[in-house]
């Protein structure tokens, strides 16, 4: 017989339910006692006592253990509701009222928990061990006992059985909710790794390509050019072990409902326009000033700075011809929209390469659904003029959206 301990299964449970478990156990072994006195003959009491302990173990009992548990307390039930028929000793008063509410909630409990090859023969053991213990009581009174038990534990076997269904497709509803929001932290934990890593990660091979292609048209850096490149890429070696270690202490925590990071305002776009401005093209930066009298919220600030720093990781890595890079952020002349708009002047790709269809990468893809979730629209494609833009519209009055817990 499998034992679980009741401190194990009580402290996993929350204060307010562990309390009225708690309550509710003490209650039905004080029924089970007294109902076990009432026989007036140890043994009998003995075993009541150890039936009723039995079917409140399996009551209790996590639902990996509640199989084993339940057929034990459903064996033991019928087992002594038989062997009661041959003794002369018999509870007068009740056969065992607590015992037959816990078959009828083992009923419940199996429906709830098992499979459906499990489900139907422990419910249905359950269910005929509760009539079974009207045999308890002496011969004389089996007549008045069936004419007013039977048909309640008719009626109680449906009741029981859509009680378990019911709680059954709450589980199933619970777990499918979490599963939502398990796959919404995947999309999440992406998204801010591609941000943190992926930008830190392409400065550096923009920066080596620099290094080697002006070395191999015969024009090597100088001591001074080539110690300042490579402290540039030490800088960001460093922030993308620095991100990649937050990510991996974030997903340690127990609670991972805490962003990545803290939100970056608009002031930390200048920080990206001069980390694109130090691999060599020009970068211009313009913010509208009604934006530093009446600064976003958070979220918004967050994904201005995401859109940008996705723009610009993707000028280092398709667009490494481009001369000028320009950022504009700024009102838009539709009330309560904000524009963030990235172009370059790069050349178009040749006939049917595929080097600068970014729409298709991931990055693009996690901004294009985080601007989605803020109720914008994010288009990438071909500048008016030339080279490459990205477009992003967020209205300033949509709330933030729920982080996932």
């Amino acid at each position: 017989m499998i034992t679980i301990p009741a401190r194990a299964v009580f402290a996993s449970w929350a204060p307010a339910r562990r309390v009225l478990a708690i309550g509710a156990t003490t209650l039905a072994l004080a029924a089970i006692t007294a109902e076990a006195l009432d026989t007036g003959f140890l043994p009998t009491t003995a075993a009541t006592i150890a039936v009723g302990l039995l079917c409140v173990a399996a009551l209790l009992a996590p639902p990996q253990h509640l199989w084993p548990t339940a057929w034990a307390a459903v064996t033991a039930s019928m087992g002594l509701s038989l062997a009661t028929t041959q003794l002369q000793h018999r509870p007068e008063h009740t056969p065992g009222m607590a015992e037959t509410c816990t078959l009828l909630l083992l009923v419940t409990r199996s429906v709830r928990h098992e499979p459906l090859r499990r489900m139907i023969p422990l419910a249905t053991a359950a269910w005929l061990a509760a009539p079974l213990l009207l045999l308890r009581l002496p011969a004389s009174e089996y007549v008045k006992a069936c004419k007013y038990s039977v048909p309640v534990l008719l009626l109680a076997a449906p009741v029981m059985t859509v009680l378990g269904l019911y709680l059954r497709l709450l589980d199933a509803t619970r777990e499918r909710e979490k599963s939502a929001r398990l796959y919404v932290q995947r999309l999440e934990y992406a998204r801010e790794l591609h941000d943190f890593v992926g930008h830190h990660v392409t400065a550096i091979t923009a920066q080596v390509k620099a290094v080697r292609f002006t070395t191999a048209v015969g024009h090597p850096p100088t001591p001074q050019a080539l110690d300042k490149a490579l402290a540039n890429i030490e800088d960001a070696a460093t922030q993308a072990t620095d991100s990649m270690r937050a990510m991996v202490g974030l997903l340690r925590q127990p609670d991972r409902s805490a962003p990545l990071q803290a939100p970056e305002g608009l002031q930390a776009l200048h920080d990206l326009a001069e980390s694109l401005r130090a691999t060599g093209p020009a970068v211009s930066l313009t913010i509208d000033p009604r934006l530093a009298a009446a600064p976003p919220a958070d979220h918004i600030a967050s994904a201005v700075h995401h859109i940008v720093r996705e723009a610009l990781t993707n000028i280092r890595k398709h667009a490494t011809q481009a001369d000028t890079v320009a950022i504009d952020v700024r009102l838009s002349p539709n009330p309560g929209v904000l524009t963030i708009c990235v172009t370059d002047n790069a050349a178009p790709p040749p006939v049917g390469t595929s080097s600068r269809q970014i729409r298709g990468g991931f990055g693009i893809v996690g901004l294009r659904e985080r601007v989605h979730a803020l109720g914008g629209s994010l288009t990438a494609g071909p500048g008016p003029v030339s080279g490459w833009q990205v477009v992003a519209e967020i209205p300033l009055s949509h709330s933030a959206p729920g982080h996932p817990s």
